[in-house]
């Protein structure tokens, strides 16, 4: 994996400047930061294990609520553990419990609601959104948070801000067409991965007249 300092230097052989390396630092970590937000990079789930009957999970310290993307809870005790999504409900919302997994924050902790009890030994998985490490003059020899595949993207992203820098407006066009269509051909792949679900799926509710329409419209066309 290259370093950040191996990311600059190719950079700069890419397209000739004369920006000092802490300038170029400030575009990279925006750059950086950018990126994670537009892929959306997350960090290693945290996880724990239910204790029996208990509700609520004290999250460790320099736990930030604020980036929870998703809460998986492991609904059975067989060799191959299947997981649900726990949906968030508020802390004062007295209308929308559900006769289902769910949790809330109170203060620093999590409380996780499973009809009749919490069942112990029961593994839950917490995602978060990541925030990537500054990149400064004393790690430039460290690898950077963003994976090595898409580097090549931060790279591109430096580039335009460069020119964009230099006022060339030609090279600003040209590596922001090339930065674009790289992302969006991320994106597309990963969409590309994702499950379709072409049968209806029972969600425990009375579907309402519309619903039920656009079901038997479906079956029809089929």
């Amino acid at each position: 994996m290259a370093t950040a300092q191996q990311i600059l230097d190719d950079v700069n052989l890419r397209y000739r400047n004369s920006f000092t390396t802490e300038q170029k630092l400030v575009w990279y970590n925006e750059e950086q930061r950018e990126l994670f937000d537009v892929l959306e990079l997350e960090s290693p789930p945290y996880t724990f294990q239910t204790v029996e009957g208990e509700n609520y999970y004290p999250f460790p310290d320099q736990f930030d609520v604020t980036k929870i993307k998703t809460v998986t809870y492991q609904i059975n005790d067989t060799a191959e553990p299947s997981f649900v999504e726990v949906p968030f409900l508020r802390n004062d919302d007295r209308q929308g419990v559900l006769d289902q997994p769910w949790y809330t924050i109170v203060s620093d902790a999590m409380y996780l609601y499973v009809p009749d009890k919490v069942p112990g030994n029961r593994t839950v998985y917490i995602y978060t959104d990541s925030d990537p490490t500054e990149v400064t003059m004393a790690n430039l020899n460290a690898a950077p948070d963003l994976p090595t595949k898409y580097q090549e993207i931060l790279k591109l992203g430096i580039l335009k801000r460069i020119c964009a820098a230099r006022k060339d407006v030609v090279m600003v066009n040209n590596y922001t067409a090339e930065y674009e269509q790289k992302i969006s051909d991320v994106l597309w792949m990963r969409k590309l991965r994702e499950p379709e679900f072409i049968t209806p799926i029972d969600m425990g509710y009375k579907p309402s007249w519309h619903t039920s329409f656009a079901g038997w419209a479906w079956q029809r066309w089929k």
